[in-house]
């Protein structure tokens, strides 16, 4: 054996000897979440939120930033309010924390709103550990992904997104809709979802070909064209989204704050830097998803290298849309799961447990492309 076979063997011993437990779920959300929080070596620029919020929430006893916009949103739900800050302009129809807020009575809207985030997000990895051992059958495997989900801002958003954006629940809610199967929770968590975010409503496509897909590559099928349910139960959630939406835009005044010709300077401004736009979104997965392209392309089954490649580039694309790209390409994240039952199939346990664990270090050292404030340059 070579010396980084050595190493390398050496490296999965022990973590074959670590996850030797009954409670190896949980010792892999506690070692995710430990390396999420060391991720930020090499970026600490979005810890610098903590400060501000600490002295607008604690010392102020006031809300920070846009938990402020919920807090009205809350009080008013229908109501059309127009803000300085364009981050609070683009917040109308994204009611899901308003209402959570106006249902509940909160009054500590900051506290509450990131407390509950904190909380949901260690159930959070919890329930994806579960979803990746049902897709990969081995829990270093899992190890690996988990930490790789971890270290990039779909994973991170639970516990650096302290500022309101909502981010994460949105994640959560399309996460649910695919890893529960009932199609009435999937309808809910997909309609939950959009109105968290209107991405969301662009990224529950991703969820409709998960629920296509997925069931294909479990049984070694090819793909068919009639809708399961679960596909049709994320369908009409978008489309109850896009309902409701016209009828409180015709009959309650509210408007959508779309700028014409917005998205098009928004591609024409980001477009000299692209390669940076494309890989600083998933970082590593790039690799497990180019690694999922060759592998359907090899077996000629190139319906759905079709969907799986339209899928991941599309929704990444569309993230150069907006001024925000790493939060918005970051929707990306059902293709990943895709992208994982995809090598599956060919890969052998010691192959996948070696391409996973290079996705999981290059994550770890990227630095997380979201509030990056630097001489010339504001990423996120």
């Amino acid at each position: 054996m070579t010396y980084l076979e050595n190493i390398y063997q050496s490296f999965e011993s022990k973590i074959t000897l670590f996850l030797n437990a009954g409670n190896w779920r949980w010792r892999v959300v506690m070692v995710s979440i430990g390396l999420m929080l060391l991720s930020f070596f090499n970026n600490i620029t979005p810890l610098e939120d903590f400060k501000f919020y600490y002295q607008e929430v604690i010392e102020k006893k006031d809300e920070f930033f846009l938990y402020r916009i919920t807090k009205e949103r809350a009080a008013d739900l229908t109501g059309h309010h127009v803000y300085e800050e364009p981050a609070s302009n683009n917040r109308v129809f994204r009611l899901t924390l308003p209402v959570i807020v106006k249902v509940l009575r909160i009054r500590h809207v900051s506290i509450f709103i990131y407390g509950l985030q904190l909380l949901l997000g260690v159930l959070f990895y919890f329930m994806l550990t579960k979803f990746l051992f049902d897709l990969l059958k081995d829990k270093i495997a899992v190890f690996m992904a988990s930490i790789a989900l971890a270290c990039i801002y779909f994973g991170t958003s639970f516990f650096i997104e302290n500022c309101g954006y909502g981010d994460f629940y949105a994640f959560f809610f399309l996460f649910l809709g695919m890893y529960f199967r009932n199609p009435f929770i999937i309808f809910a968590s997909i309609f939950a979802a959009t109105w968290c975010d209107e991405r969301a409503a662009v990224a529950s496509g991703l969820v409709f070909l998960w629920w296509w897909v997925s069931p294909t590559l479990k049984n070694d099928k090819k793909l068919s064209f009639i809708p399961s349910w679960q596909m049709i139960a994320t369908a009409l959630g978008v489309v109850a989204y896009g309902a409701l939406r016209l009828y409180l835009m015709k009959y309650a005044g509210m408007k959508a704050t779309y700028k014409e010709g917005e998205f098009t300077q928004m591609i024409l401004d980001s477009w000299p830097s692209y390669g940076f736009k494309f890989v600083w979104v998933i970082e590593g997965f790039w690799l497990l998803m180019f690694t999922a392209f060759l592998v359907l392309y090899s077996s000629k089954d190139y319906l759905k290298l079709l969907a799986v490649a339209g899928g991941t580039l599309v929704m990444v694309f569309l993230g150069m849309t907006t001024y925000d790209s790493t939060r918005s390409a970051s929707y990306v994240f059902p293709m990943f799961f895709l992208g994982f039952m995809v090598v599956r199939t060919k890969l052998t346990d010691r192959q996948l447990r070696i391409l996973l664990a290079i996705v999981a270090l290059l994550c770890f050292l990227h630095p997380l492309a979201t509030k990056t404030r630097g001489v010339g340059y504001f990423l996120m």
